[in-house]
């Protein structure tokens, strides 16, 4: 078992004892000397995942509780660390952002409180703790002789790994709610299914499962031995890993909003950053133009990719292969390039049909496709639809209509809503936002504004946005050009820079309009001159290098490896 803890020894200059509340002089400066050890005991797992000093980052903490200094690993963590005299404490948090994942074990501690006396060094002594369940699953003798197949589900309330008959890994989860292991012995007729539900999972605990078959009966028996790991103590008070808690009312395993913020399954809070991407319109007839742009779309430092989509998908063009099979294939390449794909349809683009709207939204509830949907549930965004634009209560009940139509079908993603006009009227989401987030059960709602002519004015982007922010309405730019509208002789310029800083301000996400493939007099909007990435246009060089574009600020989600 991988106890990993960090050990410091624990010596107080010039400190109160445990006993009594700590002091310090008033003024001054003092020195903390922080010397910090990894020690690793056997696994009983031989294929276990070292732990390295990477993944812990260090917090000094005062009294206010406030973090005065951060190391981002123990390696950057100096000899001597120059302090104002007052009272502190030292806290190591995992790094490590997994939710539910093979050997991934997270560690993390909180130090007894010490002062900083005036010219004088203080040493401390920290210790870290496994913050997360580990699970093992073992077949029994009788269950690896008699069957050639066999697995087992072991599913929390934020995500599920496979067990099967070759995983010898342990898994760890996040210690939250109840694990429901689901065991499944055998094929056809003979097969044979049963689950056991463990509840209140603790960290710092093994749960070693065992799978057998009671030859009385022939029933599945599953026995579960809890035991702590090396060093583990349910007294100590885990240190919670960061990241903003996920509210009752959402239920969902991947993105969430909240005080109009998104955050990811991790509870990290997510900026998109990255571009339109036309799959629909070049992946079909042995193309892939769209599809292989993924890697360089990553290579440019994009973190998610707008993924344009139809409902009129016709397989003879796209090799026989099933529109839900196209789609998975999509969705997985972009998360293998590090990539949060958000999915759109065109198909009623400036249309203000409120009955189209909910034709195009019944797409994502088809059974080949809604299987699709929740099976990236963690990850995938759903945009409804690309620019529809009913007007006043229209646009609001549409959507609150819409929006049910989703959710009744099992669809927990964060979905996004354009504005009105070609997307870039924003009056509809200001009047009636918040209402559709609350006719919304998991209230998991993210608008997107299309910024093009109508924001040729710095001042309209600014107020557009601080609005927005201002009533805690989840918002992304989901569409922009540095240039559109007007005539060929003279066309509106679009202050995309302003753009750029502004979400950066505000902590909110865009995605550029678009990587190559367009036409009709606007094939300026060309990020890259080829779908292979070698050149860029100045239009894509500016959203890549631009103080606040790709190259400085887009970072990636912390759910993706």
């Amino acid at each position: 078992m991988i106890t990993n803890a960090l050990l410091l020894l624990l010596w107080l200059t010039g400190c109160s004892s445990n006993d009594t509340p700590l002091e310090s002089e008033e003024g001054g400066m003092g020195n903390l000397s922080l010397s910090v050890d990894i020690n690793e005991a056997v696994d009983e797992v031989s294929n276990s995942r070292s732990m390295s000093t990477a993944d812990v980052k260090i917090n000094i903490v005062n009294a206010e509780g406030q973090t005065v200094v951060s190391y981002n690993s123990i390696n950057e963590v100096p000899e001597s660390i120059e302090l104002d005299a007052g009272v502190y404490k030292a806290v190591a948090v995992s790094t490590s952002t997994s939710l539910v994942a093979f050997e991934a074990p997270q560690y993390g501690g909180t130090s007894a409180e010490f002062a900083i006396q005036k010219e004088q060094t203080t040493s401390i002594a920290l210790e870290c703790l496994l913050q997360n369940t580990k699970v093992t699953v073992d077949y029994s003798d009788l269950i690896k002789n008699q069957f050639s197949t066999y697995a087992t589900v072991v599913k929390s309330n934020i995500g599920e790994l496979l067990f099967d008959k070759e995983e010898t890994k342990a898994g760890y989860y996040r210690s939250s709610g109840d694990l429901n292991v689901s065991a499944t012995i055998g094929t056809g007729v003979d097969q044979k299914i049963t689950s056991f539900l463990i509840e209140n999972i603790q960290p710092q605990t093994h749960y070693k499962i065992t799978i057998d078959i009671d030859q009385g009966t022939g029933k599945i028996v599953i026995d579960v031995d809890e035991t702590l790991v090396d060093g583990g103590n349910h007294d100590i008070i885990v240190t919670p890993i960061e990241g903003e808690a996920r509210p009752d009312y959402n239920t969902s395993i991947g993105f969430f909003t909240k005080e109009g913020k998104l955050y990811d399954a991790n509870g990290m809070e997510f900026h998109p950053r990255g571009v339109n991407n036309a799959h629909f319109w070049f992946d079909s007839g042995n193309r892939l133009w769209a599809f292989n742009a993924l890697s360089p779309i990553a290579a440019y430092h994009s973190n998610s990719v707008r993924m344009v989509w139809q409902t009129n998908y016709n397989k003879e063009s796209w090799n026989n292969v099933e529109e839900a099979d196209q789609l998975r294939n999509m969705f997985n390449e972009a998360i293998s390039k590090g990539l949060v794909p958000m999915i759109e349809l065109h198909d009623v683009t400036g249309n203000e049909s409120k009955e189209d709207l909910l034709k195009t939204a019944a797409f994502y509830v088809r059974p080949d496709i809604l299987s699709v949907m929740k099976e990236f549930e963690s990850i995938l965004l759903i945009n409804i639809a690309n620019e529809w634009s009913g007007k006043n209560t229209v646009y609001r009940d549409a959507y609150k209509e819409a929006v049910i139509m989703l959710r009744n079908a099992g669809l927990k993603h964060t979905i996004v809503i354009d504005g009105s006009g070609w997307g870039q009227d924003m009056t509809p989401i200001f009047d009636y936002g918040q209402e559709i987030i609350d006719a919304d059960p998991q209230k998991n709602i993210l608008f997107s504004v299309h910024m093009y002519e109508n924001y040729r004015n710095e001042s309209t982007i600014t107020t557009n946005l601080e609005k927005a922010v201002e009533m805690k309405l989840p918002l992304i730019v989901g569409e922009f050009g540095f240039q559109h509208g007007g005539t060929a002789d003279n066309p509106i310029q679009i202050p995309y820079t302003h753009i750029l800083s502004e979400c950066e301000r505000l902590g909110l996400g865009w995605y550029a309009w678009s990587w190559k493939g367009n036409s009709g007099g606007v094939d300026y909007l060309d990020l890259s001159n080829d779908w292979e990435g070698n050149t860029l246009s100045d239009w894509g060089k500016g959203i890549v290098n631009d103080v606040n574009g790709l190259a400085n600020t887009a970072k990636k989600v912390s759910v993706i490896n």
